[in-house]
C-alpha cells in the first residue's frame, strides 16, 4: 500500500506505529477484543502491515469516537459541522483489500462519526463486513395499545441516538412498511396497536462509508445496519461497485440509515450497484448526480464567481484545471456551450472564481448571475441491476446523469413514495445532469407511491425542476425507456412526466 500520501500530522496515531516500524501478527490473526476499542489494532494493520491482503477474523470488532481522528472534510450532502470525526481514515491506499472471515467481520461503532473513510484511494476493496452503531440513530417504539384519551402506549425496542427529534412516521405492523396516506405527516388516529413509531432528528452529520477521491473501489457483501446519515456517500470518485451486502436494519429492528443508501456526488467512470438488499433507509437507496454552482459574479470577462448554493453541498471540489465546464441556463434548465477551467481561486467553503478559456469568455457575453454551471468530465454511468428495494421512506431511485443508466432485474416493493426518479434542478437541490441514455426493464414494481414526497407524482416519474417550461426549447431528459416490466401498485399513477423527449413505453404489465 503507497504510504507517501498520507498526512501524519493529520494521524498522529499512525504515524508513531509506521515510524516504529509496528509490524503486527498476521492479519488473519487479527481478532476481536470484547468490547475494548480496535481503531489502533485495525488502523496499525492497514498502515504498517506489508500484506495488502488484511484478512480480520470473524466476529464483532468495536470502535469508539474517542479515538477517532478531527478531519476538515466536507462531504456532500450532510451536515457541514467541521471537524467532523472520523473513525477509520484509509488514505493513500493502493491495492488494499479488507475481508472479513467466515460468517464476517461486524464493525460496531460507539459515537457518532464517519465509520469508514477512503481518501486518495486506488483498488481498494472491502468484503464480508457490517457496519452498524451501538446507539441507534433512529429510534423505534410499538404500540401496545391507546389509552382513553386515545394517545398510544408504548413500548421501546430502541431509542435514537439523539433523541425523539420531530421527524416521526408510522409503520404497519404486519408488512412493516410505511402505512399508506402517511408519509412524513400522519395522524395517530391512523395507527392501531401493533403499529410502530419511528423517530429521528432531520439531521445527518456522517455517512457509514464516504469515498473521497477515491477509484477502481468495491464493496463485496457489505452491509450497513445503520448510520447517523447515508449508508454509502462517495464524492468526486470514480469506478464503483456494490455487489451483494447492502444496507438494511439490523435484526429486530425496522429502521437502517438516516438518509440514502447510497449517494453519489460528482463521480465518473461507472457505477455498479448489483444483488444488493435495501430496505428501511430514510430516504433513496441510490442518488446519482452532478453538483452544479450557481454564478453570483463575473469579476472579469474570462472569470466566473460561482457559490455552493445547497449549505449541504459545498467545500469538496467540483471543478480542477483543465476539466469541462457546461453552462446551465437556470430558468429554463437547458444546457449551454462548454469550455474548459484555466484556474481556480477558492476563496472560501462556498465561493470559487472560475477562469474560463476563450470559449468561456465567449458564452459570458450570454450567461452570468443567477445561470449555473456543472463539471461535464465528472459524469458516470450507472448499472442498478438485481437489486430488492423495500419499505423505505421517500424514493427508490434518482438518476441524474448524461452517462449510460441501465436499471433491470430490480424488486420495488413498498416503495414509499416514487420507485424510480429523474430530477435536476438549478433552484434548490442544484443537482444536475441531463439524462441521455436510460433503459429500465424486466423490473417488478409493487405497491409504490403510497404516500406523498417531494417530486413524486408517479411511480416512476420525471420531474426536473424548471421554472420556465414554456421558455424552454429543449427538453432536459430524453431517450428513457420503460420496457418489459411488471406493475403491481393497485391504481397507483404509474408514469408522469414532463421535459422529456424520446420516452418509450412499452410491453409492460399491469395487475389488477
Amino acid at each position: 500500500m503507497n504510504k507517501t500520501i498520507l498526512n501524519t500530522a493529520l494521524f498522529p496515531m499512525i504515524a508513531a506505529c509506521i515510524a516504529a516500524g509496528a509490524k503486527p501478527c498476521l492479519a488473519a490473526n487479527l481478532a476481536p477484543d470484547g468490547t475494548n476499542d480496535m481503531t489502533r489494532a485495525l488502523l496499525e494493520a492497514v498502515y504498517a502491515y506489508d500484506d495488502d491482503n488484511l484478512i480480520i477474523a470473524e466476529g464483532e470488532y468495536h470502535f469508539y469516537s474517542s479515538s477517532s481522528q478531527l478531519m476538515d472534510i466536507y462531504i456532500s450532502n450532510h451536515d457541514q459541522n467541521l471537524p467532523r470525526r472520523v473513525q477509520l481514515p484509509i488514505c493513500g491506499a493502493v491495492g488494499l483489500c479488507i475481508e472479513g472471515q467466515g460468517k464476517g467481520a461486524r464493525f460496531i461503532f460507539h459515537g457518532e462519526s464517519t465509520g469508514i473513510l477512503l481518501m486518495d484511494a486506488n483498488r481498494v476493496t472491502l468484503k464480508n463486513i457490517s457496519l452498524d452503531w451501538a446507539e441507534s440513530p433512529i429510534g423505534e417504539a410499538k404500540i401496545a395499545s391507546f389509552a382513553e384519551n386515545g394517545s398510544p402506549r408504548l413500548e421501546w425496542k430502541v431509542h435514537a441516538f439523539d433523541g425523539e427529534g420531530s421527524a416521526r412516521m408510522l409503520w404497519d405492523a404486519k408488512t412493516h412498511a410505511i402505512k399508506p396516506n402517511t408519509g412524513d405527516m400522519f395522524n395517530i388516529a391512523q395507527a392501531t396497536a401493533g403499529d410502530f413509531i419511528s423517530f429521528r432528528s432531520w439531521e445527518r452529520p456522517s455517512p457509514a462509508i464516504c469515498l473521497y477521491r477515491a477509484s477502481d473501489i468495491d464493496l463485496v457483501g457489505v452491509v450497513v445496519h445503520s448510520a447517523h446519515g447515508m449508508g454509502l456517500l462517495a464524492q468526486r470518485s470514480k469506478d464503483i461497485s456494490w455487489s451483494l451486502g447492502g444496507v438494511f436494519p439490523r435484526e429486530g429492528c425496522l429502521c437502517s440509515t438516516k438518509a440514502d443508501a447510497t449517494h453519489f456526488s460528482n463521480c465518473r467512470g461507472e457505477i455498479s450497484v448489483c444483488g444488493a438488499r435495501f430496505e428501511g433507509m430514510m430516504d433513496d437507496a441510490i442518488n446519482v448526480h452532478s453538483t452544479c454552482l450557481g454564478i453570483v459574479d463575473k469579476p472579469a470577462d474570462n472569470k466566473i464567481l460561482c457559490r455552493y448554493m445547497h449549505p449541504q453541498a459545498i467545500g469538496f471540489e467540483v471543478f480542477k484545471p483543465g476539466e469541462r465546464l457546461r453552462f446551465i441556463r437556470s430558468r429554463t434548465l437547458e444546457n449551454g456551450p462548454e469550455c474548459i477551467v484555466t484556474a481556480i481561486y477558492r476563496e472560501d467553503a462556498r465561493h470559487v472564481v472560475l477562469t474560463l478559456d476563450a470559449d468561456g469568455a465567449k458564452a459570458l457575453a450570454e450567461y452570468g448571475e443567477g445561470d449555473a454551471v456543472e463539471n461535464a468530465d465528472w459524469q458516470p454511468s450507472v448499472r442498478f441491476t438485481d437489486n430488492i428495494v423495500r419499505n423505505n421512506r421517500a424514493r427508490a431511485a434518482l438518476f441524474t446523469t448524461p452517462g449510460k443508466v441501465v436499471v433491470t432485474g430490480n424488486t420495488f416493493d413498498h416503495v414509499s413514495g416514487s420507485a424510480i426518479l429523474f430530477a435536476g434542478d438549478a433552484a434548490n437541490w442544484y443537482e444536475s445532469g441531463a439524462c441521455s441514455d436510460v433503459l429500465i426493464s424486466g423490473n417488478t414494481f409493487k405497491d409504490c407511491l403510497t404516500s406523498q414526497y417531494q417530486f413524486c407524482t408517479a411511480v416512476i416519474a420525471i420531474a426536473p425542476t424548471v421554472s420556465d417550461l414554456a421558455a424552454q426549447k429543449t427538453p432536459y431528459h430524453k431517450n428513457i425507456r420503460v420496457t418489459g416490466n411488471t406493475f403491481d401498485c393497485h391504481g397507483a399513477k404509474l408514469y408522469d412526466g414532463v421535459s422529456v423527449e424520446g420516452l418509450v413505453w412499452s410491453d409492460n404489465k399491469t395487475l389488477d
